[in-house]
């Protein structure tokens, strides 16, 4: 049986309106001074004296259809709450028109009148859902969203506006008492373009079979994020595929960015450096003393960057490692942010330099082998003519002088030291490879003996 509570002081209304309504289902109850109270009423309607002394000054607290008794000039005053109004002399025909009416109001219409404005003026579509998950009504920004119109879209099935694949997850959750928030659901057009909205769900208040959606564009949000996540695993990945070294530290110098080739070239695993380890740790503070003066100045690169310079880290096991290293400043806002740094292991680089310089070392004293060799190989045959042409005369002379003769003792002089001469010049011809003995005090002489020894070990210095 539907009940309304009458709110006057006047008790000759309140016996014309139970007059007026004997024969129907209503019954009424006349609150004479307590009905402007806080006292929580359980009634249908609401019927509302305009005479009644605090009617100006009071508002609705409950969510309970309004139906307002007025002589006529207090209507426009009250309109602002009042959801429909009679006037004096109370008739029986339009006052059971206007309680059926009240009385068949939905919870949804009891809050679009006080909400009406802001409900039409969000910036993110609303829609409202019935007990069967129908559409009963939405914003104009909904229908901005979707591209449908209100005829188009009232009194459809949610399934009428979200994918295959998301609605069951919706239909679960709120069979289960669950409202999903910030959920990601493809919502169809009427154009047939899918796009993707953060949809939140809630209970309608003073309504708990009734439930709001409300939803927002985020396709190209989604598409920007996925673009960036493509970004990032990119760069992560030249990161790490990286030959050189890459670390970024925070402006407390604290390592945040640690790659694989740092991981190879320190001995740190990455695990083990990022958020707990320093700077310091890894260049030594002379080192990074000396990074941070050249980053601030001008002479290295410029403001913020520091050219590649020669440098030694230290290892995981303290041993120092000669690097290459630039460095620079990221900035934000203009301020300084972190520090990256690039480095490249130079030790093969110094090994192969090391091994390239003895190679050219050997090279150059194997050509100065080959030079001395052809130049002795040249001074043997031409000192051979002109010293055989000494002995041939030398041993002509002899024979024709006398034995005792002091030509005879010049001659055999001559015969000995051109034979010495001989086997000399033999040596030179032999010559082979470059060795020196001490001559007197600190001085070198030619070995001419080892020089032409071919069972000695080449290159060996006296």
């Amino acid at each position: 049986m539907p009940t309304l509570a009458l709110i006057s002081k006047d008790p000759e209304l309140s016996q014309k309106l139970v007059a007026s309504l004997e024969g129907t289902d209503w019954s009424v109850e006349w609150l004479a001074t307590e009905g402007l109270g806080d006292r929580e009423l359980q009634h249908d309607v609401l019927v509302l004296d305009a005479a009644h002394p605090g009617a100006n000054a009071w508002t609705p607290t409950q969510a309970m259809p309004v139906l307002l008794i007025s002589e006529g000039e207090q209507a426009d005053r009250l309109e602002r709450f009042a959801d429909d109004f009679v006037f004096r002399p109370v008739r029986r025909a339009a006052l059971l028109v206007r309680l059926q009416r009240l009385h068949a109001r939905s919870p949804l219409d009891d809050l679009r009148r006080p909400y009406s404005e802001a409900f039409a003026s969000m910036a993110i579509g609303v829609v409202v859902l019935g007990p069967e998950l129908e559409i009963l009504t939405a914003n104009p920004r909904s229908h901005e969203i979707t591209g449908h119109r209100e005829e188009t879209i009232a009194s459809q099935d949610i399934g009428y506006l979200l994918s295959a694949d998301d609605l069951p997850r919706v239909r679960g959750a709120l069979s289960q008492g669950q409202y999903p928030r910030a959920m990601d659901i493809q919502v169809l057009r009427r154009d047939g373009v899918s796009i993707v909205c953060s949809c939140s769900f809630a209970p309608l208040f003073g309504a708990k079979d009734h439930t709001v959606m409300s939803f927002e564009d985020v396709t190209l949000q989604r598409q920007t994020e996925r673009e960036l996540v493509k970004t990032m695993e990119f760069l992560g990945s030249l990161i790490d595929a990286s030959v050189d070294a890459i670390i970024s530290t925070d402006m407390e110098q604290r390592v945040r960015l640690f790659n694989a080739s740092a991981a190879r070239i320190t001995g740190y695993h990455e695990s083990d450096v990022v958020g707990s380890v320093t700077l310091e740790d890894l260049l030594g503070r002379a080192t990074v003393e000396l990074v941070t003066q050249r980053l601030l100045s001008t002479e290295h690169g410029g403001t913020g960057r520091l050219e590649p310079t020669k440098l030694d880290l230290v290892d995981i096991h303290g041993r120092r490692v000669p690097v290459q290293l630039s460095a620079s400043l990221i900035y934000e806002n203009g301020e300084p942010s972190a520090i990256v740094l690039i480095f490249a292991d130079l030790r093969d680089r110094i090994r192969v330099e090391e091994h390239l310089a003895e190679t050219q070392k050997k090279l150059a004293f194997t050509e100065k082998q080959g030079v001395l060799a052809e130049l002795a190989g040249t001074a043997a045959h031409e000192l051979n003519q002109p010293l055989t042409s000494m002995m041939a005369y030398a041993e002509l002379l002899l024979r024709q002088s006398e034995p005792s003769s002091a030509a005879a003792k010049a001659a055999r002089v001559l015969i000995r030291e051109a034979e010495r001469m001989a086997e000399i010049v033999r040596k030179i011809g032999k010559i082979t490879r470059y060795e020196t003995t001490s001559y007197v005090g600190h001085q070198k002489i030619f070995d001419l003996d080892r020089a032409a020894d071919g069972s000695s070990e080449p290159g060996a210095k006296g």
